[in-house]
């Protein structure tokens, strides 16, 4: 995550208010665009995990006059993370235990190859979100997000795959036997790195470039599904 002291101190706020109204708090986890392109969120998501039974709307209460909308999902002990386990995975932890994270997404469910199928058509309503967007800046996001949710569709097939709770990119390439390795390397270069990270997406044609890679990723994933059928007694 790369923030400017402005943005870090943000979160540091954001911290605050949340410890100041429920002490009971575990862990404060940043997810979302805010973690990887502050300048360019729309707002900032945070998941409380917490020991306490306070109404949800406390913690809405205290970040409500934030400059920055702020969205807070509040997830009770022993409560399963379930729609947000990805998101957990690859959040950035602001305060507290990892333990309580760990816990919250422990024994969930392996991602399918079902839904990672779903994830890769769903990245589409985020493409033509961003292609009929007059602000440059939402442009810019969505456009980012329905390349991205393509990289997320194939790393779930290959967690699928691989039949891991590992969500790294890089040590999924790496357990990946060929030719899968080297077609995940491409998505992730470009994909997550290039098009994601660097905003380095074609400046036109950018639905094709888009039906290019889906194409692309659901072969992928077909691909591994087929190898792992073929791989069951």
């Amino acid at each position: 995550m790369t923030t400017s002291a402005t943005q870090v101190d943000l979160l540091r706020e954001i911290v605050r208010r949340l410890l100041e109204v429920d002490g009971s708090i575990r862990s404060i986890v940043l997810i979302g665009s805010f973690a990887w392109f502050p300048d360019l969120a729309r707002d900032i998501d945070i998941v409380v995990i917490t020991e306490s039974d306070l109404p949800t709307e406390a913690y809405w209460d205290a970040v409500a006059d934030f400059p920055k909308p702020v969205d807070v999902v509040v997830l009770r002990k022993g409560e399963k993370a379930k729609g947000l386990v990805l998101a957990l995975r690859v959040g950035v932890l602001l305060w507290g235990d990892e333990g309580a994270v760990k816990e919250a997404i422990e024994n969930m469910p392996v991602p399918t190859f079902e839904q990672a199928r779903r994830v890769a058509d769903r990245a589409g309503h985020y493409l033509q979100m961003g292609l009929s967007a007059s602000d440059p800046v939402d442009r810019d996001m969505d456009i980012r997000n329905a390349f991205n949710a393509l990289f997320d569709a194939a790393r779930m097939a290959a967690m699928c795959f691989l039949d891991t709770e590992e969500t790294r990119w890089g040590e999924l390439r790496r357990q990946l036997p060929p030719p899968f390795n080297e077609q995940f390397r491409r998505i992730i270069d470009a994909l997550h790195v290039a098009y994601f990270y660097g905003g380095h997406y074609p400046a036109e044609n950018i639905a094709e470039t888009f039906d290019r890679w889906h194409c692309e990723v659901s072969a992928f994933i077909d691909g591994l599904r087929q190898q792992k059928e073929s791989e069951q007694p």
